[in-house]
């Protein structure tokens, strides 16, 4: 699929923003550019908060396609931050997948396995949503995360997927808020010097 190309005027360089505004005007080939472009993030997301004894039960991959069939009608309600959709969706998408997992954890500490119930993959979107979350860009992405040490990805996910404040991040992962800016900007050039315009040039170097 072709790039969008950057207008001048537009005033937002950023792809994903771009994307969201033509899938917002019915686009398709936009609404699968962007869960292409995304997919790879959330599913270590989904892989990290569902940890390996859930995760092992419930594909990670499941939770992701439930996320973005829960978001896609959804998407022209996402107001823009400073003028960029993809924060915004970015969070959207995150914090769905962390309360369904949320919830997931709680019945399957309550009842076991049998508790957990199966995701609704019924809607006229869900075979689109699947084909582009198995990209092989989204396979690359995947790698470069895991290439990753695990405190620096943990602060990747923690702070540029669920944008989970520094302060917040630094108690969970019980360091300062200062290591958790520095680990973080590290681990981000290292994305971004393995994987060139990818998902990781939009995430927020400030972050």
């Amino acid at each position: 699929m072709d790039e969008p190309r950057h207008e001048p005027g537009d005033g937002d360089p950023d792809l994903t923003s771009l994307h969201v505004r033509r899938a917002i005007g019915g686009d398709d080939e936009s609404l699968g550019w962007l869960v292409e472009r995304l997919s790879p993030l959330l599913q270590a997301q989904a892989r990290y908060r569902l940890g390996p004894k859930l995760a092992f039960r419930c594909d990670p991959e499941d939770v992701v396609h439930d996320a973005w069939l829960t978001t896609l009608p959804r998407i022209a309600e996402l107001p823009p931050r400073d003028g960029r959709f993809t924060p915004v969706l970015l969070k959207f998408l995150s914090t769905t997948i962390l309360n369904r997992v949320r919830n997931l954890l709680r019945d399957y500490a309550r009842h076991g396995t049998e508790s957990l119930p199966p995701f609704d993959m019924s809607s006229d979107r869900s075979g689109a949503v699947t084909q582009a979350m198995r990209h092989e860009r989204v396979d690359a992405v995947r790698a470069a995360l895991d290439s990753l040490e695990t405190g620096d990805r943990e602060v990747i996910l923690l702070r540029g997927v669920e944008q989970q404040p520094a302060k917040l991040v630094g108690v969970l992962l019980e360091i300062s808020e200062e290591a958790v800016s520095k680990r973080y900007r590290r681990a981000l050039e290292k994305l971004r010097a393995r994987l060139p315009g990818s998902v990781f040039d939009e995430l927020s170097p400030d972050a």
